[in-house]
């Protein structure tokens, strides 16, 4: 629900400067609680009555400098939002794993299954791993970073690949 409620802020705030820019791309770490917590986030037109807001939004535990977490927390949510009539597509991968574990990923009722291992599960996971390398783990507050454009695309390409996934569990979002 809280996270619902954070797309939608943004998505209110954000859809005015949509229509002057042809895209925002934003990438932020820090501190939350005993976690740390990374997003990154698109937003960008589709047409001139619809928008695209695409996040991936990482918790994981937290480190000392030059060292590298060992459990993740990945939440990917690609949304394509018509401004006309509030209408909604929208698409949700929810994974968790230790860096020494099975990748699970949860499913309809919140309930957590064994991810099957492949090639798009693998895509995932190194792509989390190329993010963590860049991310300023000893933020002492939110920060702003920047993202390769080699990370930029290789993240792009897992929130728009959620519509064609072939993975368990991938849901449609709530409806309106």
């Amino acid at each position: 629900m809280r996270l619902t409620l954070i797309f939608f802020l943004c998505f209110c705030f954000l859809t005015l400067p949509i229509r002057a820019q042809d895209a925002i791309t934003k990438a932020m770490a820090g501190p939350r609680g005993d976690q740390f917590r990374i997003l990154v986030a698109f937003l960008e037109p589709v047409d001139e009555n619809s928008a695209s807001l695409q996040s991936f939004i990482l918790d994981t535990d937290r480190v000392k400098k030059q060292q590298q977490p060992s459990s993740f927390y990945l939440d990917l949510t690609a949304t394509i939002r018509n401004l006309q009539t509030g209408a909604k597509n929208q698409k949700i991968l929810v994974q968790r794993w230790e860096r020494s574990g099975d990748v699970e990923v949860k499913c309809e009722g919140g309930k957590w299954i064994k991810q099957a291992s492949g090639p798009e599960l693998d895509k995932i996971v190194g792509v989390v791993n190329a993010v963590v390398r860049i991310v300023p783990f000893d933020a002492k507050e939110t920060t702003e970073f920047t993202l390769t454009k080699d990370v930029e695309q290789s993240v792009r390409g897992l929130l728009n690949a959620l519509n064609t996934s072939k993975l368990q569990c991938v849901r449609n979002g709530t409806p309106d």
